[in-house]
């Protein structure tokens, strides 16, 4: 699997389940199905690369040798080069625009791991600089709920309220909000986020924008995940408080104490978002849920189809992917020409059948896996010479003799570009050359008609 082809992939799949989910929630609709709804949409995200990585630790289904068959190279010499010379029916593609691709995916990734290790860093530097509040209590509120642990209370500087901690939880309160009314609120808020598991589910939830760094879509799912967790929380405390108004005006006041200041990327769920419009959609989801309706059965079918279509997809996806499955060149050598072609041929009025082709170049010329594969076979065979037997990531195999030697082994994993010998004439043969084989379910296969694959670039 080439790194464009899990960028290209990607962006589409994301694209499809986040544009599903955004109109499933464009109308008024219950924050706590849409919240669930966004999760099921980023949980798909990553279902087919699941799927993928199942499929990739199962044995190969076949990894049997490669028959035997007469080989006659006698008249390497004597055919016309000029009449066996064909171009290559596709070009591989370019071997160092994946690589590229390859780099920068690692780089992206690597990238949001240092910003998430800094996003610790800057949360702990916060939890640091916080001052136990004796006096400001959120255990009522965990009674009420049920919790096990009563999370302490710790003022800061400034900042937007938010709670942290795994064996202890901390609310964490700026000191522009701590008076007893929106202190208050804000611990019903908080104490909701531990019921619910908002501290545990949250690095999940926000995952599929590590994952797809390059997708904007899956950075929109990111943000209505953050937006939803909010407004469900607030459903639901709202539905503990009995007061939506009050509730509503401390939502308000917080918002307008904390800026121009608040946190902004930090790795926990904040009682104010950074955004500024996602205060007044907030107060709005609040005081009008009599209009809001959830699309249940709408989300029950796109469900499905998600969990049908993720396996469907990635499969319909592998099989465009396998006309790019070659990604090198097998010689790269000006120089080489194809010197007997594939199939019949008539030499001092006898016809014989070449089950592959001969491509001359000078001895020592490198030999260059075209794929990933594993070797099935390197042994000197008889009139083949020095032989090496690989397998194909889709199950077709190909054979490289006359090789002057090799330095790989059975079950080794070649990757494009790695070096599988070298050209010479090690079994029967009239000067140097390689003999390319190319096997399809068993069946010999012209290999210059391998769509996608490279024998000779110079």
């Amino acid at each position: 699997m080439s790194a464009l082809w899990f960028i290209g992939f990607s962006l589409i799949w994301t694209a499809l389940l986040a544009g599903v989910a955004h109109v499933l929630t464009r109308d008024p609709v219950p924050a706590r199905f849409a919240h669930s709804l966004w999760r099921g949409a980023a949980g798909l995200s990553v279902l087919p690369w699941i799927i993928a990585g199942i499929y990739a630790l199962m044995p190969p289904a076949n990894t049997s040798p490669i028959p035997d068959f007469p080989y006659l190279a006698d008249a390497v010499e004597v055919l016309s080069n000029s009449a066996a010379i064909k171009a290559a029916i596709s070009t591989a593609s370019s071997s160092m625009a994946g690589f590229a691709a390859f780099a920068i995916l690692i780089a992206g990734w690597v990238g949001r791991l240092v910003l998430n290790v800094l996003c610790q860093i800057r949360l702990q530097t916060i939890k640091r600089a916080g001052i136990p509040a004796p006096d400001l209590d959120a255990g009522p509120w965990a009674r009420r709920l049920g919790l096990t642990i009563t999370p302490k209370v710790s003022l800061i500087p400034e900042g937007s309220p938010f709670m942290a901690g795994i064996k202890q939880r901390t609310v964490y309160l700026p000191e522009a909000v701590a008076d007893p009314a929106n202190a208050n609120i804000i611990f019903a808020h908080e104490c909701t986020h531990m019921a619910r598991g908002d501290l545990i589910t949250r690095p999940f939830e926000r995952f599929v924008a590590d994952l797809f760094w390059f997708s904007p879509f899956a950075w929109m799912m990111r943000r209505q995940l953050d937006y939803w967790r909010e407004a469900a929380c607030d459903e639901q405390t709202v539905a503990l408080t009995g007061d939506s108004v009050a509730y509503a005006r401390a939502l308000a006041t917080t918002a307008r104490l904390t800026r121009p200041a608040p946190r902004l990327d930090l790795p926990v769920a904040a009682f104010i978002l950074p955004r500024r419009e996602t205060l007044k959609k907030r107060l709005t989801q609040l005081l009008e849920q009599d209009d809001q309706k959830p699309r249940r059965r709408l989300a029950l079918v796109a469900l499905v189809a998600g969990l049908v279509l993720a396996p469907m997809s990635l499969a319909q996806g592998v099989s465009l992917a396998e006309k790019n499955l070659f990604s090198h060149a097998i010689i790269m050598d000006a120089n080489a020409t194809v010197s007997a072609a594939y199939g019949k041929h008539v030499y001092t009025d006898k016809e014989w059948w070449h089950s592959g082709v001969d491509i001359k170049a000078a001895k020592y010329t490198l030999v260059y896996a075209p794929a990933k594969a594993k070797v099935l076979m390197a042994k000197h065979k008889g009139e083949y010479g020095n032989t090496v037997d690989i397998l194909l990531d889709d199950g077709r195999k190909m054979r490289f003799s006359q090789l002057a030697h090799f330095q790989i082994k059975r079950g080794d994993i070649l990757h494009p570009g790695q070096v599988i010998g070298k050209v010479g004439e090690s079994g029967s043969a009239s000067g140097p050359h390689l003999h390319l084989e190319f096997f399809t379910d068993g069946e010999h296969q012209d290999p210059e008609n391998v769509k996608g694959l490279t024998i000779i670039e110079g």
